[in-house]
């Protein structure tokens, strides 16, 4: 009986390792210097670039990658976090507009995602 309860307990231990070591595979997945979150590695860049400037130089920094694609208030807190240890002073763009601007904004594509995004609380940009 007591036999049964340690292997009962090494099996528990070993399934718990295996949930660990997943976790840890993510994570050490993401290259040096990007940020891990949900399965996906972000990397915080200094230099000023339009759109398409800022896609080209992440899909050249790492295979697969592309700009960073907010899909919830927690992933925008999350990242907005990740963001502040590198620039606490300056507001961050993302990329994203609002589509109550008067110039025309074309759709995104990234990868199979559409670039349309239900978004509340935008900060204040310069008026245009």
């Amino acid at each position: 009986m007591a036999a049964a309860a340690r292997l009962a307990l090494l099996l528990l231990l070993l399934l718990g390792c295996v949930d660990l070591l997943q976790g840890v595979r993510y994570l050490l997945h993401c290259p040096p210097g990007w940020s891990y979150y949900k399965l996906s590695c972000f990397k915080y860049f200094r230099q000023l670039r339009s759109w398409d400037e800022a896609e080209a130089q992440c899909q050249a920094s790492h295979p697969g990658a592309h700009l960073a694609w907010v899909e919830e208030p927690r992933e925008a807190a999350t990242l907005g976090k990740a963001i502040s240890y590198h620039q606490r002073t300056q507001p961050v763009w993302i990329g994203l507009r609002s589509p109550r601007q008067r110039s025309p904004c074309r759709p995104r594509h990234v990868g199979r995602r559409s670039a349309t995004f239900e978004r509340r609380g935008w900060a204040r940009g310069p008026a245009r």
